[in-house]
């Protein structure tokens, strides 16, 4: 009996406090594991605190202000077209001009606005679409949108520049008179030019000067457009006095050769070396390059990157120009000369049975440049032939 271990196995359970506080822990714990457990299945707070979020450095945005686009822009084409019921020609109207208007701006030509009227805008567009996407050859388009040539313009063209990844550049194609800004790739507007015919020329020219003032210049030169890569250089807003012309919103590329609107941009070649293009387009043109943008001129015969930025026809003074004189000399008795011919006035004769009296006013003469001295305008023989 006196047996520790049968003692211990014989006697009643006793809680003491050891057994009660071994017990209770025994129950808590596994209770408030599975509890943890719950919270976090039910997107309750846990105990487990979050590591902190990564570091993000903030973004740096850069604002870029776009010139305002071209045409109008318009939504994708969606639907089929409508089928053309008649040919449409400059002087006409109604709703299927509006329906090729539209559809000529969505491809990049300029139609001027959708109002239902074929006039020189929407013209001068089609022929730029019939040369540039058709390949009909610049003296043989029409200007006249056929059930053929509307079937054909509703197509998807994929346009595409010639020079890839330049930036805003503008591609000029002197075989087919037509000139496609570019940007990024992406055609920002297609036109129909009028570059230089190729043609000797001279002419009595006003040129307006940096200071406000114009002279009066004889000019010779040729009309000629080169090939090559160039940039714009600088530009004048509204019209200016050039060799020969006026220009409108000119943008010069090489030296008095620019881009610039005209009121005639015919089928043909007939510029003294500039880049005519459409009144309606030369108002928002500047608006879409920048001095420095590329421009690139294909003249058929070499690559442009082969001629380089070669300069101009230089013009040359006109050897038959008479500067206007600004020196005035007043005779005593009357007379009137010029430069071609010499006419003399004498005082009244009579005669021995008649009188004849003839009366002339006083006048200011201008002598021939020979015999008065002059001052003419300087001119200069390293000119570009900056003109339309």
């Amino acid at each position: 009996m006196n047996n520790p271990e049968r003692r211990r196995a014989a006697a009643p359970h006793v809680y003491t406090r050891r057994r009660f506080i071994a017990a209770g822990t025994a129950v808590l714990v596994p209770t408030f594991v599975v509890t943890q457990l719950r919270s976090g299945a039910t997107g309750k707070q846990t105990a487990v605190t979050p590591p902190p979020p990564p570091a993000v450095t903030p973004e740096i945005t850069t604002s870029l202000t776009l010139p305002p686009p071209a045409p109008t822009s318009l939504p994708p084409q969606t639907a089929a077209p409508a089928a053309l019921t008649r040919s449409l020609r400059d002087g006409m109207s109604g709703d299927q001009v509006t329906m090729v208007q539209d559809r000529l701006r969505r491809l990049g030509f300029d139609p001027g606005p959708s109002d239902g009227g074929f006039g020189p805008a929407t013209e001068r567009a089609v022929w730029a679409f019939e040369k540039f996407l058709l390949g009909t050859a610049r003296d043989q388009i029409t200007g006249v949108v056929t059930a053929d040539m509307w079937q054909k313009m509703s197509q998807p063209h994929d346009i595409q520049p010639r020079r890839p990844g330049t930036g805003v550049h503008l591609e000029v194609m002197l075989p087919e008179q037509v000139a496609v800004l570019y940007d990024d790739d992406a055609v920002r507007v297609i036109t129909h030019i009028s570059s230089g015919s190729g043609d000797d020329w001279c002419a009595v020219v006003k040129i307006d000067q940096d200071d406000g003032t114009q002279t009066e210049e004889g000019i010779c030169g040729k009309a000629v457009t080169p090939g090559g890569v160039f940039h714009f250089e600088r530009r004048f807003v509204g019209w200016r006095e050039s060799k020969l012309g006026r220009l409108y919103n000119p943008v010069y590329f090489n030296f008095g050769l620019a881009v610039h609107g005209a009121s005639n941009v015919p089928k043909v070649p007939a510029s003294h070396g500039c880049v005519r293009i459409p009144m309606h387009i030369a108002e928002y043109f500047p608006s879409l390059v920048k001095n420095g943008d590329a421009v690139y001129i294909f003249d058929g015969v070499k690559e442009p990157e082969i001629y380089g930025a070669q300069g101009p026809v230089w013009d040359q003074p006109d050897p038959s120009f008479v500067p206007p004189s600004t020196t005035s000399i007043t005779t005593p008795v009357p007379t009137t000369t010029n430069p071609s011919s010499t006419t003399s006035t004498t005082p009244p004769t009579t005669h021995p049975h008649t009188t004849t009296t003839v009366a002339l006013s006083e006048t200011t003469t201008t002598a021939p440049a020979s015999t008065v001295a002059t001052t003419a305008p300087p001119t200069t023989a390293g000119g570009a032939a900056g003109t339309p």
